[in-house]
């Protein structure tokens, strides 16, 4: 070889080094299309609704839509959970709703360790009624369909006969703080409990092993538990998870509202799934993320706001989300298909 070749190769050899080491723009839009699908709906939202309504961009504005984006995420944060595993959890409304009003009813009246009772049997709550779910789910069997929504009939009886259908009491001092209060009268405090859960999530489900094991198992129970996963536990404990976020929410929802009611949680539970498959999860599980379902939570509230604007009523908002999970799992499943 002569030098003349010898040089005209390096070129060519440095350009086959670094291209394992760079990610070439249309390959990075294909592998995170699914998120950035939502982010760019969010750009497009905020961008016919200046057009239409200047106001609606104001800075005072955006930030109580992230407020109440951030009720919704904390629900659809337990529902990405479970639809990563294949399954879904359509307890969580009155699941929240029977959080909401043990914290009420249990802080009434109460000093500090009365109020520390009532969190902890607010979120222990939510977390047993998970847990139940999960044990019916991985042990027994029965499709998670099925078992959420029986649970969420029997809830709907028990939160009736515990509060006699008339719920007493009001939020507490800190529950509200959470909901509506602002750090320095700017900064809300929801939005910094926002950022630490999406963090720990992205992170727990990218870097540990209980969300390689959840991938798994959404992708295929058998080769996961032919792999050693304990598809079981994982089961069990997404669903758990999945009811300890439906009782943070209700912690929310309550302080926002400063009180509980019957019936609270209904109207989160298709905007929550929707959410979730908005923001590019699998509703047949093992591919997505929250990264996704953050922006899929902003935009959920985003066009609520706007059909309002627009004069369309919550009937109509109900119809967009069911048509949006059925062309999703058109989508998700055709594509499964073709894959296999």
């Amino acid at each position: 070889m002569t030098k003349s070749e010898a040089g005209s190769q390096k070129p060519e050899a440095r350009r086959r080094i670094t291209r394992g080491f760079r990610l070439p723009a249309s390959d990075f839009v294909a592998r995170n299309r699914a998120v950035l699908v939502p982010y760019a709906l969010i750009g497009a939202l905020l961008l016919i609704a200046a057009l239409r309504t200047p106001g609606f961009v104001a800075p005072g504005n955006l930030r109580t839509q992230l407020v109440l984006a951030s009720y919704l995420a904390t629900i659809a944060a337990g529902e990405t959970l479970v639809i990563l595993t294949g399954g879904i959890d359509l307890s969580v409304a009155w699941n929240l709703n029977l959080s909401a009003i043990l914290l009420t009813q249990l802080a009434e009246g109460g000093g500090g360790g009365r109020i520390a009772w009532a969190v902890v049997a607010a979120l222990g709550s939510g977390m047993l009624v998970g847990l139940i779910n999960g044990i019916g789910v991985a042990f027994l069997r029965i499709p998670s369909l099925v078992m959420t929504l029986g649970m969420n009939a029997v809830l709907e009886g028990v939160t009736l006969v515990y509060t006699n259908g008339s719920p007493q009491g009001a939020a507490p001092g800190f529950a509200k703080n959470l909901a509506v209060g602002r750090i320095g009268g700017v900064v809300p405090w929801a939005l910094i409990y926002w950022a630490i859960l999406s963090l720990t999530l992205i992170f727990v489900l990218r870097r540990s092993v209980f969300g390689r094991r959840l991938y798994a198992v959404g992708n295929n129970p058998r080769a996961a538990y032919l792999s050693g996963v304990p598809v079981r536990g994982v089961l069990v404990a997404s669903y758990a998870l999945c009811g300890l976020f439906a009782g943070i929410a209700g912690v929310l929802l309550t302080g926002y509202s400063s009180q509980s009611y019957l019936d609270m949680g209904s109207p989160f539970v298709l905007p929550a799934i929707a959410a979730v498959v908005i923001g590019g999860t699998s509703i047949l599980g093992g591919s997505g993320g929250y990264g996704g379902t953050i922006a899929g939570a902003t935009t959920v509230v985003l066009l609520q706001n706007a059909l309002q604007v627009i004069g369309v009523r919550t009937a109509g908002q109900q119809i967009l989300y069911g048509l949006i999970i059925l062309l999703m799992l058109f989508v998700y499943g055709r594509g499964r298909r073709i894959r296999e």
